[in-house]
């Protein structure tokens, strides 16, 4: 069951743009987007197995998802794909994938932030979680990288909201109203299911994979404290052992696939009138 205190503050945040009107892309598009893929660019791929540890670790949050779509977490393999999947999917917004994609000033990316909505929607994942998601993704990042200061974490959590709010959530660019959100879900919701040792198990390994260490000091790190204190009871047990370590290293080398790009200039689509492409 939803929370009433995180659900009160989940009502106050900006609604969605999900009609297909003209896209509001804010005052410094450009500024956004350049911040955006700069932060995404130097975090490598610890954000993504800090969210998903964090989200195997809300037990209403994965009980709720594995009894929608069971397939998306039941294996390694198929983890490791839905993984790729939506780093490969977040890398397109952020623009800081193989290819430049302009982020959400590009119609292409916006219809995708809506196709996959509508994915969510169909299989009956409820909208509060998926924000509560978005900010955990947004603010692993900004707790991975260093070098930003103050202005440019706000254009980054800007450049964030309307980009979960054209996708068609609840969102806010008041980070003091995220952070509350945030706590009060981790407080009500942190705790123990079925498969969680499973799950934790195989997103370990695939940080492994990709070069993200399973060794609580670093993975700890990424968590909030109460599913900090819940990976904290199990870690012993699902930490994959040094050999299988050792072998997800030289096995992901070889065989996972790469969603992140070269670091590049992100530039947003403008129109030949001037004003950006925001249609």
């Amino acid at each position: 069951m939803p929370d009433a205190a995180a659900l009160a503050l989940w009502d106050r945040m900006d609604p969605p743009q999900d009609d297909g009107s003209t896209v509001d892309l804010g005052p410094r598009p450009a500024a956004e987007l350049d911040v955006t893929s700069r932060m995404w660019f130097a975090c490598g791929y610890r954000p993504g197995i800090g969210a998903y540890l964090n989200f195997f670790l809300l037990a209403d949050f994965i009980e709720t998802h594995d009894r929608a779509f069971p397939p998306r977490f039941h294996s390694l393999r198929s983890m490791a794909d839905s993984f790729y999947r939506t780093d490969l999917f977040v890398r397109d917004v952020t623009d800081s994938g193989p290819r430049p994609t302009s982020g959400i000033s590009s119609p292409a990316v916006r219809s995708t932030l809506r196709e996959i909505m509508g994915r969510h929607r169909r299989i009956g994942i409820p909208p509060w979680m998926m924000s509560y998601f978005g900010f955990s993704l947004t603010e692993n990042v900004e707790k991975q990288v260093q070098g930003f200061d103050a202005r440019e974490r706000q254009l980054h959590l800007d450049y964030m909201t309307r980009a979960y709010r054209i996708m068609g959530l609840r969102f806010s660019s008041d980070r003091g109203l995220m952070e509350e959100f945030g706590r009060s879900v981790e407080r009500a919701h942190a705790g123990p299911s079925p498969h969680v040792e499973q799950h934790a198990r195989n997103i370990l390994v695939i940080g492994e994979m990709v070069g993200v260490r399973s060794h609580i000091d670093h993975v700890g790190r990424m968590l909030p404290g109460p599913t900090r204190e819940q990976f904290q009871r199990i870690y012993r047990r699902v930490r994959p052992g040094l050999p299988r370590r050792l072998a997800a290293r030289a096995v992901g080398r070889v065989v996972m696939k790469r969603a992140i790009g070269t670091p590049r200039k992100a530039v947003p689509l403008v129109a030949s009138g001037g004003e950006h492409d925001a249609s």
